[in-house]
């Protein structure tokens, strides 16, 4: 009687254990840029001194029904990440501090999807910051860029 009584409560963790965790939904980013940015080919040019803003980041072309995202971090070179939870995760950076040349910026963030795993995605981009002296004579107007994240 022991036995069945031990394999009774067992059986739940058996049929758990089963489920496919490892799926993911398909679905790409909208991220829109202010002015001051020029994306092109995952590349962000942006003049020092002018701001670099992010307005929003929203889900599209998904095959699910319901999808979200979480709080939203922005990170440049590795560094300390600068964190978001409202939406739609509008962010703007001062390129005073940030030095003439290439960097590495990310996105990151939870994605929340009917039936799926929680997952976190990464955006990456190349960021450049080009010299005062360099300023185009027509200012960046931003723009609107959907990519599809590397998903872990």
């Amino acid at each position: 009687m022991k036995r069945l009584i031990y394999l009774l409560l067992a059986l739940p963790l058996f049929l758990v254990s089963c489920s496919d965790d490892d799926k993911v939904p398909e679905f790409d980013v909208k991220i829109v840029f202010g002015e001051g940015a020029t994306v092109e080919n995952n590349v962000i040019s942006v003049t020092q001194g002018q701001p670099f803003t992010i307005e929003s980041i929203t889900p599209v072309n998904a095959n699910v029904e319901d999808i979200a995202f979480g709080s939203v971090t922005y990170q440049l070179d590795y560094g300390v990440g600068i964190t978001t939870a409202l939406q739609p995760y509008r962010m703007s950076f001062d390129t005073n501090s940030i030095p003439v040349g290439r960097h590495l910026f990310q996105i990151r963030f939870p994605v929340f999807a009917v039936d799926y795993s929680v997952m976190q995605a990464l955006i990456t981009y190349e960021l450049v910051v080009l010299p005062a002296e360099e300023t185009p004579e027509t200012p960046p107007t931003g723009g609107t860029e959907i990519v599809t994240p590397a998903i872990s």
